[in-house]
């Protein structure tokens, strides 16, 4: 066929090309593969975080936890204290349930269970993020550790403070009875230890003059400092003979300054334990700051993932 005999309405040019749509293909492609990388991506950090967390709690519940229950008894949660002096109250129980041992058994039990827990918090595989975390928190359990050792050791004077109160409780109640007659080892006991307290004891007025002395005097650290470590000797070594005064004395005790001493005591005692647990408060906080620091990092990856 020649030329001449094609048919004019037909086109020479050749059909519309069909780059375009590769083009919006491999686009929509990539977009799909993208956002499938994304998502996996996203599927593979908060498995990771998962498992961090799960590491975490783990430790918490099978290491840290049997530290906790040495130290503060069995379903005792460490972080159910609204401060630190409820938390050194509970201390205080724990010691006061068993005075002998209970210093050597945070020492020697106890005081090992943190550091085993510090350790396992180590072998914890963590995104950099977590790294001052969890830092904070191995500090937070060897500061526990060497907190308690230092409390241990400070202890066992505790008890022989107790017994101080507890001696002037007995030697006042036979004091009060006594008849006149020759006195007892305790009787001369109280007596010291009473005109220790009040040196202007056999001038005063009567028993209210002898309340109102002490109530003020209870009021000085330097007081009650004095009561149980200067005082607190004529109850454990009482004197040999009767004092001079000790008739005179009797006369203006009339049972309530018993009261008011066993308050100096307790006062004095009570400054004590939370001077020498301090450290270990101070450790508890940190601890419970740390393991919320760490849970936090993981809440918000988990939140954002």
């Amino acid at each position: 066929m020649a030329m001449s005999d094609l048919d004019p309405s037909l086109s020479l040019k050749s059909s519309s090309s069909k780059t375009p749509m590769i083009v919006v293909g491999l686009l929509v492609a990539g977009a799909i593969g993208y956002f499938a990388y994304s998502s996996m991506k996203e599927q593979s950090n908060r498995k990771i975080h998962a498992q961090v967390m799960e590491s975490f709690q783990q430790i918490e519940h099978n290491e840290v936890g049997p530290f906790w229950e040495c130290v503060l008894g069995p379903n005792v949660d460490p972080a159910s204290f609204p401060s630190n002096l409820e938390f050194a109250a509970r201390l205080e129980s724990a010691f006061a349930m068993d005075t002998k041992t209970y210093p050597q058994k945070v020492s020697q039990e106890c005081a090992p269970k943190a550091l085993e827990a510090k350790h396992r918090v180590g072998t914890i595989n963590a995104p950099p993020e977590y790294s001052e975390a969890i830092k904070k928190y191995e500090e937070s359990l060897s500061a526990l550790a060497t907190e308690l050792e230092a409390w241990s050791k400070i202890a066992p004077a505790h008890v022989a403070e107790r017994e101080v109160g507890k001696k002037m409780d007995q030697d006042a109640d036979a004091y009060h009875a006594w008849d006149g007659s020759k006195p007892s080892p305790e009787v001369m006991a109280y007596d010291a230890f009473l005109h220790c307290a009040a040196p202007a004891l056999d001038r005063m007025k009567d028993g209210q003059a002898l309340v109102e002395y002490l109530f003020e005097q209870c009021k000085s650290g330097a007081f009650t400092t004095r009561l149980e470590n200067e005082c607190g000797k004529n109850l454990t070594t009482p004197p040999i003979v009767p004092s001079p005064g000790l008739k005179a004395g009797f006369k203006n005790a009339d049972g309530r300054e018993k009261d008011a001493l066993g308050d100096c005591l307790r006062k004095n005692r009570k400054g004590k334990r939370q001077d020498d647990s301090a450290g270990l408060q101070r450790a508890w906080k940190d601890y419970l700051d740390a393991g919320a620091g760490v849970k936090k990092i993981g809440k918000d990856a988990l939140k954002s993932s």
